[in-house]
């Protein structure tokens, strides 16, 4: 019989919690690169263990989040307890104008990123941490003007819709994600069992949950001023659900001032509040995925069938993003905040008629291919398995006789010569 002892197992790897100690520092151009060889980005894969490799970007999370942290408030903004008053903490950052300011504008970011992270494809490669976090959106946003009244920049209120669990070691929020990546017991154990009463935040139970209390606590403390929403991915579908809702639209839609949808793919037409679909219609847009350059009008709230999209409720433009929905909002930046400038600046604005893309039709049709008779068309065929083995092999014993001029010996016969 074995006895094994838990002391027996491997330690869990650790890794410094500082950028220099991970052995990259921030360039002059403001890329993360590393110490030994500065033209080379982050390395992720630095060992066979998927573990190693997962716990080594855990902490250079956490650093590059308290770089791009400090470097937010430098821009004004103050990060502040959502709900002081509980243990469970999740932080959020909000301007310090929210009192005085006659437009606030609260950003909603994807539910998978940490908060002031909008992709971390570029803010640990290339691109830099200003412009793949939420520090480029404020420094634009700084550049606007709150009204046609009010000259002074708007209020920017940053939600964290990711960082929604608690770690209790370290008394502070993580994503989900992340959340499998912090220290355990050993090498070898394969997580921790999520604990409501441990790692759920008051507040933040969900992303519902969090954009409410953002609502209800931190916007309301401003009883006048405009809002302005920018979502991100799946928070888009947040703000859908949230308005949706008759009591939310009752206390906050006449103060809605304008809507950016980055990344939307939620249909609009199957909404029930009729207020809240004509306010889509007329102050809100999409931006999306596309190969078709930056604001090239896709859809309008009805949709574009000849693109395949689908009733989105609101005027969709490409965001010159082909894959990632985590960089629209990178590559759409200039035109989506003008967007909301424009609205805040001119009384009664309505979304304008454009003229949408349309996609060529196919020169032949689901329907008219459905009509030609078999015969006619072209003939797909399957072949055995065992029967290609066998035409590989006399073929690869053909070339070895023309290679040599003997048939080839039979230990041979498997081997993979060239054809």
């Amino acid at each position: 019989m074995f006895r094994r002892h838990w002391s027996g197992l491997p330690k869990d790897v650790s890794f410094p919690k500082d950028l220099a100690g991970l052995g990259y520092f921030v360039n002059d151009q403001d890329e993360v690169r590393s110490l030994k060889d500065p033209d080379n980005y982050f390395k992720f894969h630095v060992n066979k263990n998927t573990r190693v490799n997962d716990r080594q970007r855990f902490q250079l999370q956490r650093a590059m989040e308290d770089i791009i942290h400090e470097r937010l408030q430098k821009e004004g903004l103050q990060k502040i307890q959502l709900l002081p008053g509980n243990k469970k903490q999740c932080p959020i950052f909000v301007g310090t104008n929210i009192a005085k300011t006659e437009r606030i504008v609260a950003i909603f970011g994807e539910p998978h990123q940490d908060l002031g992270f909008i992709a971390g494809r570029i803010v640990n490669g290339p691109g830099g941490m200003a412009k793949g976090s939420m520090i480029s959106v404020v420094q634009a946003l700084a550049k606007q003007s709150a009204s046609p009244d009010d000259p002074e920049p708007p209020c920017v209120i940053l939600a964290n819709m990711g960082q929604r669990f608690w770690w209790p070691e370290e008394e502070r929020t993580l994503t989900i994600e992340d959340a499998a990546d912090i220290p355990l017991p050993s090498l070898v154990h394969s997580g921790r069992q999520h604990s409501k009463e441990l790692n759920e935040i008051p507040g933040s139970e969900s992303t519902i949950a969090h954009m409410t209390t953002i609502f209800n606590k931190v916007i309301d403390v401003n009883k006048n001023a405009k809002i302005d929403i920018i979502a991100i991915g799946q928070s888009c579908e947040v703000a859908l659900e949230f308005f949706e809702n008759n009591e939310n639209w009752a206390r906050w839609g006449h103060r809605l001032g304008g809507m950016l949808l980055m990344g939307t793919v939620f249909r609009a037409d199957l909404l029930a509040n009729a207020e809240f679909k004509n306010f889509l219609a007329k102050r809100a847009c999409g931006y999306l995925i596309s190969d078709d350059p930056l604001d090239t009008p896709l859809a309008m709230p009805s949709g574009n069938p000849s693109l395949m999209i689908d009733p989105l409720g609101c005027p969709c433009f490409s965001s010159g993003e082909h894959q990632y929905t985590e960089m629209i909002l990178i590559k759409a930046l200039e035109s989506a905040l003008a967007y909301l400038q424009a609205i805040a600046l001119t009384p009664g604005f309505a979304n304008p008629d454009v003229a949408v893309a349309e996609r060529l039709p196919t020169d032949i049709t689901d329907q008219q291919w459905s009509e030609i008779p078999d015969e006619i068309k072209p003939e797909i065929q399957t072949i055995d398995s065992e029967w290609m083995e066998r035409q590989v092999k006399d073929l690869r014993r053909w070339n070895y006789f023309e290679k040599y001029g003997v048939a080839p010996p039979e230990e041979e016969d498997d081997d993979d010569d060239e054809m």
